[in-house]
């Protein structure tokens, strides 16, 4: 974004567009992802801060009578008092975990005034979750609603991974497909008949998009699975402005926007209060959520959603 008496700022085409080589690339970022999980799940065990993500584990499988050399830290205690005998609990790993990624199209997204649009940065998120859920053993799934609508099954592969990023690429392409958009609502609740309880699920949406269906769509969705949101903003949104008349380039081309004097602008407190009861929505729905900026870096935001952290706006 520049004054209107300026050149407007030439924006590459990878910042309007996903590319699938970005998306790949971003697998060998994904590992300060696991770096982060393994702080998370040493702050757990310190009680200092909470994780949204359950983890891995061990599941209760039966009980049998004790044998020497058993662990004394899995005795039933509660059967031993019943029946008098010492008894030891069994466990079976826990069954394989799926994350998913359920992606925002609304014509809002195709929208950026630093660094990239929202459509990227939301894509961009996506690739490294699913590399990070890849890397710590997850089958990985995606779906999108809004212009465009999919879904992909879970697959464990790379060759798995590979197609979630290439549908990321497809579903943020900017041009506007036939049919009415598909809501939010329809999309968590087909997306949560696919999923096995204990699912992680990251969502990365516009604020325009949540609805109170959606919302309740949610509230259902939290009830078995693990679910964290990025709400994705443009500093235009969020920032204070200097007075004057903007050219601002989208995927439709250039336009012209007018700043006030002063103070910020009505458009610019409306999009604000409506992006911040968003987040405040979310949260007391029981999802991790957190304001992506376009011109952040997008790993350590995730790693902010995956550690449990507070909501903050990105610089």
């Amino acid at each position: 974004m520049s004054a209107a008496h300026d050149t407007v700022l030439a924006v590459s085409h990878a910042a309007i567009i996903p590319e699938l080589a970005e998306l790949v690339a971003l697998r060998s970022r994904a590992a300060q992802l696991a770096a982060g999980a393994r702080r998370r799940s040493a702050d757990r065990a310190a009680g200092s801060r909470h994780s949204p993500f359950r983890g891995r584990g061990m599941d209760y499988a039966e009980s049998r009578a004790y044998a020497p050399g058993d662990d004394v830290r899995h005795i039933d205690w509660r059967l031993t008092a019943r029946t008098g005998d010492l008894h030891t609990k069994l466990f079976a790993a826990e069954r394989e975990r799926t994350s998913a990624i359920l992606l925002d199209t609304a014509a809002a997204l195709q929208f950026g005034t630093r660094a990239c649009f929202k459509s990227v940065q939301a894509a961009r998120l996506g690739a490294l979750f699913a590399w990070f859920a890849q890397a710590e053993g997850d089958r990985v799934c995606a779906a999108a609603f809004g212009r465009r609508a999919g879904q992909l099954p879970a697959a464990g592969t790379q060759r798995g991974v590979l197609r979630v990023l290439k549908a990321l690429c497809e579903w943020s392409l900017p041009e506007q497909p036939g049919g009415a958009p598909q809501p939010m609502a329809r999309a968590i609740d087909a997306l949560d008949r696919t999923l096995r309880a204990g699912a992680h699920v990251l969502l990365l949406l516009d604020a325009s998009s949540l609805d109170d269906d959606a919302l309740r769509g949610l509230l259902r969705l939290r009830r078995q699975h693990d679910v964290i949101a990025a709400l994705l903003v443009d500093p235009l949104e969020r920032d204070v402005l200097p007075a004057g008349r903007y050219r601002v380039q989208t995927a439709r081309g250039e336009s012209l926007l007018e700043v006030p004097g002063s103070g910020r602008p009505s458009w610019q407190q409306t999009l604000r209060a409506r992006q911040d009861g968003v987040i405040e929505r979310l949260q007391r729905a029981g999802v991790g959520a957190r304001l992506v900026s376009t011109r952040e870096d997008p790993v350590p935001a995730l790693r902010d959603l995956l550690r449990g952290g507070p909501p903050r706006e990105g610089e």
